[in-house]
This record gives C-alpha cells, structure tokens and sequence, in this order.
C-alpha cells in the first residue's frame, strides 16, 4: 500500500512540476539575444544589452511614438514600472528590471489576459527606439 502511494506522489509531483520546466526553457532562450522573447501569463519579456537608465528613457520614447499615455511611473533605480493606457483604454504593464553588466529585463502586458501581439509592438517599438537591431 505504501507503494502506492509514493507512486501517486511522485506522479503527481511530476505533474506539478512539468510546467516549470517550459518557464526554464523559456529564460534560457531568452539570454540568447534580443530577438528572443518570453511569454509568461500574459505578459511577453525580453532582455535588452542596455543599462537599465538608458532602458527605461527609451521604453518612456516608445510609448510617445505609439501615443500611448503614461499614467503612472515608478522608477527606483534598478527596477521600475510603468503604467500607460492605448488610445482604446487598455491598460499597459511595463515593468523594468536592470540584470547587471549593462542589460535589462523588459516585461510588457497588455490587458487583463495580455496580448501577445500588441506587446511585441511595443517591444519592436522599444528595440528600434533604442537602435537595436
């Protein structure tokens, strides 16, 4: 009977932890370079060779040039978040992580559920701001 039931918990271990191994694969593949992204719940990162001041000066840059408006922006020196809205009231999560040696970490949702498409825009948007090919 204990058999069983080791049997039933490794299972059921190794169930829980399946997904965990997507979100490592995931961050892995996104050390590679700029054109890697991450998608996790909704919202779409990427890691940028910038330091994180001259990060956060260009994703504020993006956000003019798609006329999004800033609603609100925390910024404390190594990590920050931005708030913004799109000209249909969606609301917009950009959120900065400054990684050390001149890269930052930029997570972008877009909504409640995140779209996956409207946050690579304004990746595409930060990327070209910044002069990154």
């Amino acid at each position: 009977m204990k058999e069983i039931a080791r049997v039933m918990v490794l299972l059921l271990s190794l169930t829980l932890l399946w997904g965990c191994g997507a979100i490592l694969i995931g961050g892995i593949g996104a050390g590679l370079g700029v054109g890697a992204y991450r998608y996790i719940e909704g919202s779409v990162a990427r890691v940028y060779p910038l330091a994180y001041n001259s990060a956060w000066d260009v994703t504020n840059k993006a956000l003019a040039n798609l006329y999004m408006s800033v609603s609100n922006s925390i910024n404390e020196g190594v990590k920050g978040t931005i708030t913004a809205v799109q000209k249909d009231g969606t609301k917009i999560e950009i959120k900065l992580e400054d990684k050390g040696q001149n890269v930052t970490d930029i997570s972008v949702r877009i909504g409640f559920w995140g779209s996956r498409k409207d946050a690579e825009r304004i990746h595409e948007e930060i990327k070209s701001a910044a002069g990154l090919k």
